[in-house]
Formats: C-alpha cells, sequence, structure tokens
C-alpha cells in the first residue's frame, strides 16, 4: 500500500475515520510491503503483509469458511494448470463462464463516463483482474476481498503490479463494515459478489456501500445470480472451473428476486437503474447473427425480433421479462447516490431516506428531460455508447431512465 493510503482507511474496530497510523518495516520501489497500522483512537493494530493491510475483524463464521474455501480452490485451478498468464487475461479467455465478465467490463468501460483519478473500490476482486482494467484505464482502483490466496484472493494483485504498468490498493476486508471512510470513492464495482448475503446482510453491504460513495458516486452491480418465475431457486453453484460445486469449497451461495436487488439498495438512499446485459446480443450487438443452416423463414423471424432492440419500451419490456419470468441472465443494476440531500446525513433511518430518494429521483428525471444530464444518462445500446464517445448526441428515440 502506498503510505498515503493510510489516510482514506477506517478503523473497523472502533470505526473511528482517518484514525489509523503507519509503521513501515519493508518498503519497495512501489509500495509499503510490510508494517503496521495502529488506529489513534482505540490502539487496535492490523497487519500490513504483502502490501494487503489485513482490516477483517469478527467476521462471521461463514466469511471464514468461505475464504478458507477459496483458498482450497485456488489448489484445485492450479492443479489445472492455472498460472500468471492465465489470471492476466482474464476476463478475455475462452471461456463460457468468462464471456458475460467480459462483455460486462467492455460494456461498463464504453458507457460509464469514467474520469482519470476517479477512485473506483472493487468489491470482492478475487483475481483482481477488474481492478487492474479500472487502473489500466487512470482510475484510482482498489480491490477489497475476504480472502488473500493466489488465484483466489488479493495476493493475485501482484501478477499485475510487479511489472510497474499498472497500481492499485488492496485491502483485506467485508462489504459489511468496509475499512474506508464515508464518502471517500467515485464508483463502487462489483461483479457476481452481491448474492453472496442472505436478506440482511444484503442490506447490510448496500448500506454500506452507500456510506463510502461520495454523493453523486455510483455502484455498476452486474452479473448477480436471479430468482425468477421460471427458476425459484436461482442459485448457480458452477464454479470458475465448472466441475466442481460451490458446497464443495463452502460458498455462500443466494439468489434474490429482482426487485429485491433493488429495494434493498433503495433502502439504502439509492436510484436504481437496471442495466442491459450486452452479452445478450438483442441489447448488445449491433447486429444479429444466424445458425448455420437455419431456414429462411427463421432468418426472416430473427431479424424481424431484432429489429425491436431499437424500441425503448421492447426492450424494457424484454428485460423485465428476463429478469422476472424467464431468466437467462443475471441482474444488472446503475445505484446513484443522490448529491441532493446527502452530505453528512447517510445515518438517516430508512423512513426519512427514501422519500428523500424518490424526490431526488423525480428531481433527476427533470433535469434530464430538460436536458440537464446530471448525472449523465448512461448509454443503453453499443450504438449510444460509440456515438457518446465520439462526443456526438444520442440516438433519438430512447430517453428512458
Amino acid at each position: 500500500m502506498k503510505p498515503t493510503f493510510a489516510e482514506t482507511l477506517r478503523c473497523p474496530a472502533c470505526l473511528k475515520e482517518h484514525g489509523l497510523r503507519l509503521h513501515t518495516m519493508r518498503v519497495d520501489e512501489r509500495e509499503v510491503r510490510e508494517g503496521v497500522l495502529d488506529c489513534t483512537a482505540c490502539g487496535a493494530t492490523f497487519p500490513i503483509h504483502r502490501g494487503v493491510p489485513e482490516l477483517l475483524t469478527q467476521p462471521p463464521e461463514h466469511v471464514l469458511a468461505e475464504a478458507a474455501g477459496l483458498a482450497r480452490f485456488a489448489e484445485v485451478m492450479r492443479d489445472a494448470g492455472w498460472d500468471r498468464d492465465h489470471i492476466r487475461r482474464l476476463p478475455f479467455v475462452e471461456d463460457g463462464y468468462w464471456y458475460p465478465q467480459a462483455r460486462s467490463i467492455h460494456q461498463l468501460l464504453t458507457t460509464i463516463p469514467f474520469r482519470a483519478g476517479d477512485t473506483i473500490l472493487d468489491v470482492g476482486s478475487n483475481t483482481c483482474w477488474a481492478a487492474s482494467h479500472f487502473a489500466r484505464r487512470g482510475l484510482r482502483a482498489i480491490a477489497l476481498d475476504i480472502a488473500t490466496a493466489e488465484l483466489q484472493g488479493l495476493y493475485t494483485a501482484d501478477y499485475f503490479i510487479e511489472d510497474g504498468s499498472v497500481f492499485f490498493e488492496r485491502i483485506l476486508g467485508s462489504m459489511h463494515e468496509i475499512p474506508l471512510a464515508s464518502s471517500s470513492v467515485d464508483y463502487v464495482f462489483c461483479s457476481q459478489v452481491m448474492h453472496h448475503n442472505d436478506g440482511g446482510s444484503l442490506r447490510r453491504a448496500f448500506a454500506e456501500i452507500f456510506r463510502v460513495l461520495r454523493p453523486g458516486g455510483r455502484l455498476l452491480m452486474v452479473n448477480e445470480t436471479l430468482k425468477t418465475v421460471r427458476d425459484r431457486r436461482g442459485v448457480d453453484t458452477q464454479t470458475v472451473l465448472h466441475t466442481h460445486k460451490a458446497e464443495e469449497f463452502d460458498g455462500y451461495e443466494h439468489a434474490h428476486w429482482a426487485w429485491q436487488y433493488r429495494w434493498a439498495a433503495t433502502r439504502a438512499g439509492f436510484y436504481t437503474e437496471v442495466a442491459e446485459p450486452h452479452y445478450r446480443p438483442f441489447f448488445g450487438d449491433a447486429e444479429i447473427g444466424h445458425p448455420p443452416g437455419a431456414s429462411w423463414l427463421s432468418v426472416r423471424l430473427r431479424e424481424a425480433a431484432f429489429g425491436l432492440h431499437r424500441f425503448a419500451l421492447a426492450r424494457r419490456g424484454y428485460l423485465v421479462w428476463l429478469n422476472d419470468v424467464w431468466g437467462g441472465v443475471s441482474m444488472n443494476m446503475i445505484a446513484t447516490k443522490p448529491s441532493r440531500y446527502v452530505v453528512r446525513h447517510e445515518r438517516l433511518p430508512a423512513a426519512v431516506r427514501i422519500p428523500l430518494m424518490v424526490a431526488a429521483g423525480s428531481r433527476l428525471r427533470w433535469e434530464r428531460h430538460r436536458g440537464q444530464d446530471v448525472p449523465p444518462r448512461l448509454s443503453r445500446t453499443p450504438e449510444q455508447a460509440h456515438a457518446r464517445m465520439r462526443g456526438a448526441a444520442e440516438p433519438a428515440g430512447d430517453n428512458s431512465d
């Protein structure tokens, strides 16, 4: 960790912000590799090992079990041939599991108005592949996870930063008690992370993410497990290697309805928007492909159905159908922390926070209607993203939120 990073941290023992003092033991050309943090308020001490401050204190048993399971799974990956070069190529590898991850990170990097120097927290960073991509984009990335094991935890970050091409901070900590100061990050990213919560811990995780985001900041949540009418269980127990079940490694797997994710975020104070999964051709491709040997009628029907993707109402209806009824997709959501009423009032009760959030959302819609794009409207289609990147106006006909 960089010496200045200690100023951003929060003591996980007494929750004192900006109160951790750094004692350096070993430094290399990039960072403090070994050291100790002590709290000026409560006196608690926390070690730093391999550049990772260890700020995970008194976690629930299931968190400890899951971290141990990740270490065991790292051995399975090693035996299967996973190595440094394979990890560094993530998520752009020839593997069906990683295709939605690759499309999702590309979607965010081409549609979210990131600015160089923005701070982004990667919650549940695992192999740290996403943090490395954000760092290459010029963001100040922070990886947070409950495990450190190479191939399945924070020590994997060395694979990306040892050559000096990128750098990002790492923290051993929990999404339920994020050891960062309030209003200290611009974005929070999580991919296949929030479903590692039951109903109660899901609300706590959203509340903590809300706390650490600056007013106007955004949570970028992708690829979360969904319950649907067709599949009321919804839990995907397949692992990265597709040959082992999550139960073998104490994975704390859950699935929630789409409305449950949105309601938990709303209770925390967020204004939420469901994002479209660009790994589905209807939402993410400019042209439709056809399987070999498809009949003339099949081609015509597919083209007619795909042509509906130009219409906002059709896109919205199809997304509701997939998210709530049919399945086959994961939950993607952009949640914005309103900037109008949040300054130092993060601890407002839900009964007060929700009406304020609704008012902030209504104000946002009115401002967008007047063309004031604050915060900017997200690009929904590849065509919109391309137009925005070129500095052109968004294509007409999709003014939905």
